[in-house]
C-alpha cells in the first residue's frame, strides 16, 4: 500500500474532493441498484467516506471495507452512520450478505495478478445473495496502453490549499496490461510551497474480454459496460454459488 493511503491519507481525501465527482459516481450506481432492486450494499475500496455519505443518506444498508486503517479513521469522521471494515479484498470474508458490491475508485486496478483478480471475485460471490449485484470500474487498456510513457499534470484546491499531481506513467506488463505509475505531489497555501512528496504505484489495465473471462470463472454472467472515457463500469450479477 502506497503513502498515498496511510500517513498521507488526509492529504488524499483533501486532494480528492475536486479531483473526483462524488456526486456523479453516485449516481452512476444508484441508477443500477435501483434498477436491480438493491438496498443492502457493501463498498469495497471505500476510503476516507465520500460516497458513504451518499449512500447513507440515501437510506442504503451501507457497509464500506477498506484495507487503510488511516482511510478509513477518517471515513468515521466524514460518515459516523456508516459501518466501516478493515480488510482486504482479495481475502474477503463477511459475516453479511449483499444485494450488491461495489469496488468503487478504480481500486480494481491494485488487482495485479491474476489470482488476486479472481481470489477477489470469488470471494465477493460467496458475500452476494443469489442474482446479487457487483459493479466496478477499472481503467480501460484499449484506451490508455501505449507504447511511449505519458506524463499528467492535474491541480485541486480546498480550504485554501492548492494540490498539484505530476504523474508519469510506464510500461509494465508483468503482470497482465500493467504499468508504472509514479506521481509527485506538491501542497501550497497562500501560493507558498508546504508540502513535496512522491508515491509509486503499479497499476492494472483490462480489457473488456479478459474481464468477462475472469467473470465466468468466479460464477459471474455479464449485465453492461458502461464507457467512461479512460474507464469502464463493470455491472455483473451472480449467477452460480461458488
Amino acid at each position: 500500500m502506497t503513502i498515498l493511503y496511510t500517513k498521507l491519507a488526509y492529504l488524499y481525501h483533501e486532494m480528492y474532493q475536486n479531483l473526483f465527482d462524488y456526486q456523479k459516481d453516485f449516481e452512476c450506481y444508484h441508477q443500477r441498484l435501483q434498477q436491480y432492486g438493491c438496498r443492502s450494499i457493501l463498498e469495497i475500496g471505500c476510503g476516507s467516506g465520500n460516497l458513504a455519505a451518499y449512500f447513507v443518506a440515501n437510506g442504503y444498508a451501507y457497509q464500506g471495507l477498506d484495507a487503510s486503517p488511516d482511510m478509513l479513521e477518517i471515513a468515521r469522521e466524514i460518515e459516523p452512520a456508516a459501518t466501516y471494515i478493515l480488510g482486504d479484498m482479495r481475502s474477503l470474508e463477511m459475516a453479511d450478505e449483499f444485494d450488491a458490491i461495489l469496488i468503487t475508485g478504480r481500486s480494481f486496478s491494485y488487482l495485479n495478478t491474476n489470482w488476486d483478480v479472481l481470489n477477489t471475485l470469488k470471494g465477493i460471490n460467496r458475500a452476494l445473495h443469489p442474482e446479487g449485484l457487483l459493479c466496478f470500474d477499472n481503467f480501460n487498456a484499449d484506451k490508455i496502453i501505449h507504447p511511449e510513457p505519458k506524463v499528467f499534470e492535474q491541480t485541486s484546491s480546498f480550504k485554501g490549499k492548492t494540490f498539484q499531481r505530476i504523474s508519469s506513467k510506464t510500461l509494465n506488463l508483468d503482470h497482465g496490461w500493467t504499468e508504472n505509475w509514479t506521481a509527485k505531489y506538491l501542497v501550497s497555501e497562500e501560493g507558498k510551497p508546504t508540502q513535496e512528496f512522491d508515491d509509486i504505484s503499479i497499476l492494472r489495465s483490462f480489457t473488456k474480454d479478459e474481464l468477462t473471462i475472469f467473470l465466468r470463472l468466479a460464477g459471474f454472467g455479464m449485465e453492461e459496460w458502461i464507457d467512461q472515457e479512460s474507464i469502464f463500469l463493470t455491472v455483473a450479477k451472480k449467477i452460480n454459488d461458488l
